[in-house]
Protein backbone atom coordinates (compact mmCIF):
# COMPACT_ATOMS: atom_id res chain seq x y z
CA UNK A 1 0.00 0.00 0.00
CA UNK A 2 1.42 3.36 -0.83
CA UNK A 3 0.01 6.38 1.36
CA UNK A 4 1.59 9.71 0.94
CA UNK A 5 1.16 12.45 3.11
CA UNK A 6 1.23 16.17 2.52
CA UNK A 7 1.86 18.18 5.92
CA UNK A 8 1.53 22.23 5.19
CA UNK A 9 3.71 25.33 6.82
CA UNK A 10 2.96 28.30 6.24
CA UNK A 11 5.60 30.98 7.93
CA UNK A 12 4.73 34.09 9.87
CA UNK A 13 6.16 35.91 6.74
CA UNK A 14 3.25 34.71 5.04
CA UNK A 15 4.99 32.27 3.13
CA UNK A 16 3.96 28.61 2.08
CA UNK A 17 5.35 25.46 1.45
CA UNK A 18 4.72 21.81 2.52
CA UNK A 19 6.64 18.71 3.51
CA UNK A 20 5.48 15.73 1.52
CA UNK A 21 6.18 11.95 3.20
CA UNK A 22 5.85 8.80 0.59
CA UNK A 23 5.64 5.48 2.39
CA UNK A 24 5.29 2.00 0.19
CA UNK A 25 5.19 -0.85 2.11
CA UNK A 26 3.78 -4.69 0.84
CA UNK A 27 4.80 -7.99 1.36
CA UNK A 28 8.16 -7.62 -1.07
CA UNK A 29 9.62 -4.22 -0.37
CA UNK A 30 9.48 -0.88 2.14
CA UNK A 31 10.49 2.57 1.61
CA UNK A 32 9.27 5.80 2.93
CA UNK A 33 11.31 9.36 1.56
CA UNK A 34 10.37 13.07 3.09
CA UNK A 35 10.48 15.52 0.84
CA UNK A 36 10.17 19.74 1.01
CA UNK A 37 7.96 21.89 -1.60
CA UNK A 38 8.68 25.14 -1.64
CA UNK A 39 10.55 25.56 1.59
CA UNK A 40 14.82 25.47 2.64
CA UNK A 41 16.92 22.46 4.10
CA UNK A 42 18.24 25.41 5.86
CA UNK A 43 16.43 25.29 9.55
CA UNK A 44 17.76 24.48 12.78
CA UNK A 45 14.89 22.58 14.68
CA UNK A 46 15.97 20.25 17.30
CA UNK A 47 13.41 19.15 18.90
CA UNK A 48 11.19 15.59 19.34
CA UNK A 49 8.94 15.47 15.94
CA UNK A 50 10.90 13.46 13.57
CA UNK A 51 9.44 14.59 10.39
CA UNK A 52 10.65 18.36 11.48
CA UNK A 53 14.06 16.57 12.93
CA UNK A 54 14.75 14.95 9.69
CA UNK A 55 13.74 17.40 7.05
CA UNK A 56 15.00 20.88 8.89
CA UNK A 57 12.62 23.05 6.89
CA UNK A 58 13.09 26.80 6.88
CA UNK A 59 11.70 30.02 4.90
CA UNK A 60 13.17 30.43 1.70
CA UNK A 61 11.67 33.72 1.52
CA UNK A 62 12.93 35.34 5.55
CA UNK A 63 15.35 32.23 6.68
CA UNK A 64 13.08 31.47 9.49
CA UNK A 65 13.18 28.06 10.82
CA UNK A 66 10.22 26.08 10.94
CA UNK A 67 8.73 23.87 13.29
CA UNK A 68 5.50 21.73 13.88
CA UNK A 69 3.65 25.47 15.39
CA UNK A 70 3.75 26.28 11.67
CA UNK A 71 2.21 23.26 10.74
CA UNK A 72 -1.66 24.29 9.09
CA UNK A 73 -3.22 21.16 8.07
CA UNK A 74 -2.37 17.25 7.41
CA UNK A 75 -3.51 15.99 4.28
CA UNK A 76 -3.30 11.81 3.94
CA UNK A 77 -3.52 10.46 0.48
CA UNK A 78 -3.64 6.18 0.41
CA UNK A 79 -2.13 5.78 -3.35
CA UNK A 80 -2.81 2.80 -5.79
CA UNK A 81 -0.12 0.78 -7.01
CA UNK A 82 -0.56 2.75 -10.28
CA UNK A 83 -0.24 6.04 -9.48
CA UNK A 84 3.34 5.70 -8.00
CA UNK A 85 5.91 5.30 -9.59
Amino acid sequence: MALRTITHITCPCGHEGSIVESTYDDSRSHWYLATLRGLSHNGRYDGLDALFSETTPSCPTCGRSLGPEHTTRHEPHNLTSATVS
